[in-house]
């Protein structure tokens, strides 16, 4: 089965590290048409973008800041721009700021909450404009396991990301009837930049995993492919748990 996304303009949130990198690497390979969003890792886009124009000329990069509405207003501005259309929106862009409760800040909560759940909701509203106007559009928020079952030390975390799973429930039946779909995706445990030094975190992962980690990454990768091509029409208003938890 081929996965044709020539053509396709994909925004990818916080995508000049991380999965988003990877995501953007993944996009260009299949000659979709590629925003690169960053904010303070303006190096990393740098080098993504250098990396990804050798083969796909349909390529930008935009700084703005996902808890901005101005900054988003531009990434929005400049995207159609340059490309004309939005087709596919992953909402990626997200930060772990850990502590137990009584230690935790307030700084800590609202900036987690901000990116995490604010910049979600910026980005939907923002973009969603025009793919009303367009009747089509699909809407992928990157959420977490965590915000379905908690976790020790990230409260923040983990209200941020339940609170991107029932923005993403209430958002799909508000634009369903614009041939908008809106689904998340809960990843299990990927080796990223954030965690790549955690052993402990990876320990518990390989204990509940049912399968090896080990292809975690590119399982979540070639989901979101999938999702974002013409292969999946009228699915919205689901949670995916890509992983094999106990």
């Amino acid at each position: 089965m081929t996965i044709d996304l020539t053509d396709k303009v994909i925004v990818v949130t916080g995508s000049s590290w991380g999965i988003g990198s990877k995501l953007i690497k993944a996009f260009s390979e299949e000659n979709a048409k590629i925003v690169i969003n960053y904010n303070s890792s303006e190096t990393e886009a740098e080098f993504l973008y250098n990396e990804i124009i050798q083969h796909n000329p349909n390529c930008i990069k935009i700084k703005a800041d996902v808890t901005s509405i101005d900054d988003i207003k531009k990434l929005y501005n400049e995207t159609i721009l340059n490309f004309g259309k939005i087709d596919v929106l992953i909402n990626n862009a997200g930060i772990c700021d850990d502590n137990l409760i009584q230690e935790l800040t307030d700084a800590q909560w609202r900036r987690v909450i901000d990116v995490n759940l604010m910049g979600v909701y910026l980005c939907c509203k923002t973009f969603s404009q025009l793919m009303i106007k367009q009747s089509f559009g699909k809407i992928i928020n990157i959420a977490s396991l965590k915000g379905q079952e908690g976790c020790e030390g990230q409260t923040n975390y983990s209200a941020s990301k339940a609170g991107v799973i029932g923005f993403t429930l209430a958002l799909a039946k508000e634009l369903g009837k614009y041939n908008i779909s809106v689904n998340a995706i809960c990843p299990g445990f990927i080796v990223t930049d954030l965690n790549r030094h955690n052993n402990i975190k990876k320990m518990l992962a390989e204990k509940r995993s049912l399968m090896s980690i080990e292809h975690n990454l590119n399982d979540l990768i070639n989901f979101i492919l999938y999702m974002s091509s013409d292969k999946m029409h009228s699915v919205s208003g689901q949670v995916f748990n890509v992983d094999s938890r106990k």
